[in-house]
């Protein structure tokens, strides 16, 4: 029977690939990673509605590209720019001069959260007794 060849141990694991910025992987994740964190940071300074109805699309050198679902929204946008641009000036976006809005279909956002049920009566008992089954000591 045939052995399998020893790997060569300099080999990198999936983990440090993705990890790894200098890496094509490594350097999408990232961009998405700042994507997010700017999007993020944008809704804290927006109002709740305003909030909801836009999208970071990207950041192209100097200019960040947000989009909006319509152009009533996309004109909101357009007004909260200057004061947008100037606290994410602050918070350390320097490089960011600035912004663009487009109006287009927003990308899904991060699908809600289930909402927890409690456990009926019977399926409690059954854990309780699974429980119990698996800390009975074999003679």
């Amino acid at each position: 029977m045939a052995r399998c060849p020893d790997y060569d141990k300099s080999a990198l694991s999936s983990a440090d690939i993705i990890a790894d910025p200098s890496a094509s992987f490594g350097s999408l994740l990232e961009r998405a990673r700042l994507l997010m964190r700017l999007e993020r940071k944008l809704r804290t300074m927006l109002d709740e509605a305003l909030a909801d109805n836009f999208r970071v699309a990207n950041l192209r050198q100097d200019r960040l590209i947000l989009l909006a679902p319509t152009a009533s929204w996309a004109t909101r946008l357009r007004m909260a720019a200057p004061q947008l641009l100037e606290s994410l000036q602050r918070s350390g976006y320097a490089g960011i001069e600035s912004i663009e809005v487009r109006v287009g279909p927003l990308p899904p956002g991060p699908p809600a959260p289930l909402a927890s049920r409690p456990l009926s009566s019977a399926a409690k008992e059954a854990l309780d007794l699974m429980s119990r089954l698996g800390t009975k000591s074999e003679d």
